[in-house]
């Protein structure tokens, strides 16, 4: 149980409060053409609250979420690598993933730390 208690939770995305538009820096209108839309949620929980994660796409920076957060962007249809960091002194690395754009689809990923500091990137049907 106290394990648990250091590791965060997932949250809907429909649950999530938005990152304000201060933090987000990329890819936050549909391009021309056909595109894809990339919801990405940070789990909820006190674990690793104190730092946000830096979000890039092509190693290029495009939000920094907290603790229960989600952004939406918008790209081209083809595979890109996603890329979640810790900010400042905190712990849990990078974490990069390829990742297919389709057309018209809605792709999601949640970003989670668990007990051990360990942050990740992953697909979810949260």
């Amino acid at each position: 149980m106290l394990a648990s208690a250091c590791s965060t939770t997932p949250i809907p995305a429909s649950e999530a409060t938005p990152v304000p538009s201060e933090r987000l820096s990329g890819l936050q209108s549909p391009p021309p053409g056909e595109f894809t839309t990339l919801v990405v949620t940070r789990d909820q929980g006190f674990y690793g609250s104190a730092c946000d994660t830096v979000l890039s796409v092509e190693g290029k920076e495009v939000a920094r979420l907290r603790s229960g957060e989600v952004a939406r962007f918008y790209a081209k249809p083809g595979t890109i690598i996603l890329g979640a960091q810790t900010s400042a002194m905190c712990l849990g690395g990078l974490k990069e993933r390829e990742v297919k754009l389709n057309p018209a689809s809605t792709i999601r990923y949640r970003i989670s730390i668990d007990s051990s500091g360990g942050l990740d990137l992953s697909p979810t049907a949260f």
